[in-house]
């Protein structure tokens, strides 16, 4: 069955079954509880205010699909700057909500969430150290643009959003408090695991977010050594806090979206199993970096995270500021074939309890800082076949203290710009086969080569 919504032309007490029949608002979708193999059709070129929050579930041989007809200008969902309470279960704050909803997609929409407002403040503290800490406000808090979420529900599946342009979600600047899309699992300690599978996220265009542009996140992610603590009710921040064991999701494909200008992170996920994040375009991230240490694209007690074919550039800060970042808690995961120009933080994070990482085929110009930052892992990284074009004075490879038996680095290219560039090299590390191309001082590298590379950088 097919519906309707026209926002200037529609009735809510027609029967929405015909573009002349329409209804009117979103108050209509809200009250309905749709079918497998429904369809709703907002009308191009309209304003719907408010939030979307869509009843019944589909199938996997019929999902329910939101999209847009009438041609011209997307559809704009505007939510008015709302934000989430604890009386409505912190998810009145979303312009579109999913919860513990099965087998929907939505595409083609314009979703916006600000508050004019309102501009994240900070407080200077001279103790313990001399810093600067975002002011909290409760009024802002809890705003997304699209909030997916299971709670204490089991498995949930199949949401799929495409080619949407999600942008200007303001909000206070703590971790998932103002996201543009928030896929998350969460419960009680008493409750039922949570996860999920088969989320699609395609095609999306998200801009002028004032935390994370993607975040995929779960309550139930204990027992790998990350555990955030607390009752989730009482903190402030309620889907930041962990309430029982780590249960993967599955089936995250995060693909083809243009991320520009959030204050914190590009993309995040956690708790995930083989997730897939390509042929993104990242850019101007962390550019509020007084918020916390951030980095563009990463993952976070994870396992088999594929990260391939993206490009990431101007991120900014050095805490973290990095391109990417496998972070604490992540097993067997995979860099290869990214672009990485431009970021301050440098080209690639490892933290400490990460194994089995294989980095290889990516291209990094014109990164700042130290390339590699490195922290106490020995749980087996590999580096093959990168290029690294050290553009800058006084960027060193590695940033950082650590060392470690465990660290391979082969056939890479590692191409300064200025002759007789000097380099501290980490002497625990295994080197073989590389390039160092106007490069001084050379690691342990058996099989060392310093001639010009036919690859040629760009300037």
């Amino acid at each position: 069955m097919q519906y309707f919504i026209d926002a200037v032309y529609g009735c809510d007490q027609n029967d929405g079954h015909t573009p002349m029949t329409a209804w009117k608002t979103l108050d209509k979708i809200n009250a309905t509880v749709f079918c497998p193999g429904d369809e709703i059709m907002l009308r191009s070129g309209c304003t719907y205010t408010g939030q979307l929050r869509p009843q019944g579930d589909g199938t996997a041989e019929a999902p329910i699909r939101i999209g847009a007809y009438g041609g011209g200008a997307k559809p704009v969902i505007d939510a008015g700057g709302t934000h989430g309470t604890l009386e409505g279960d912190f998810v009145d704050g979303a312009a579109v909500l999913f919860y513990n909803r099965n087998y929907w997609e939505l595409s083609g929409l314009e979703i916006v969430n600000h508050n004019p407002y309102y501009k994240q403040e900070y407080v200077h503290e001279l103790h313990p150290h001399t810093h600067s800490v975002f002011k909290k406000s409760p009024e802002n808090r809890y705003r997304y643009g699209v909030l997916i979420r299971w709670h204490n529900y089991g498995t949930g599946h199949h949401i799929h959003i495409k080619d949407c342009h999600i942008h200007d979600v303001n909000g206070e600047c703590s971790r998932f408090c103002a996201e543009g899309i928030l896929v998350v699992s969460t419960g009680s300690e008493d409750g039922t695991p949570t996860n999920f599978d088969d989320i699609l996220l395609e095609g999306n265009l998200i801009e002028d977010i004032d935390r994370t542009g993607i975040s995929v996140w779960s309550a139930w992610a204990e027992g790998r050594g990350i555990e955030y603590h607390g009752n989730p009710y009482e903190s402030n921040n309620f889907y930041h806090t962990t309430v029982g064991p780590w249960l993967g999701s599955t089936g995250v494909v995060i693909r083809g979206n243009k991320i520009y200008r959030t204050a914190g992170d590009g993309i995040l996920v956690n708790s995930t199993i083989g997730t897939v994040i390509e042929h993104n375009y990242v850019e101007h991230c962390c550019w509020d970096n007084r918020i916390a240490p951030n980095a563009a694209v990463w993952c976070h007690n994870a396992d088999g995270t594929l990260f391939q074919y993206n490009e990431v550039c101007y991120t900014h800060g050095v805490q973290d500021g990095q391109a990417f970042d496998i972070d604490i808690a992540c097993n067997d995961t995979t860099v290869r074939y990214n672009y990485s120009h431009h970021n301050e933080g440098g080209f690639q994070l490892l933290m400490y309890k990460t194994r089995n990482n294989d980095i290889y085929g990516n291209v990094s110009e014109h990164d700042r800082n130290g390339l590699i930052w490195v922290h106490e892992n020995d749980g087996g990284t590999r580096f093959h076949d990168n290029r690294f074009y050290l553009s800058m004075e006084n960027v060193q490879v590695f940033r950082g203290p650590f060392d470690s038996d465990d660290w391979e680095f082969e056939g890479n290219i590692f191409y300064a710009r200025l002759p007789e560039t000097e380099m501290e090299w980490r002497p625990r590390a295994k080197y073989r086969g590389n390039t160092y191309y106007n490069i001084k001082n050379l690691p342990d590298d058996p099989v060392a080569c310093t001639d010009k590379p036919a690859w040629q950088p760009k300037d």
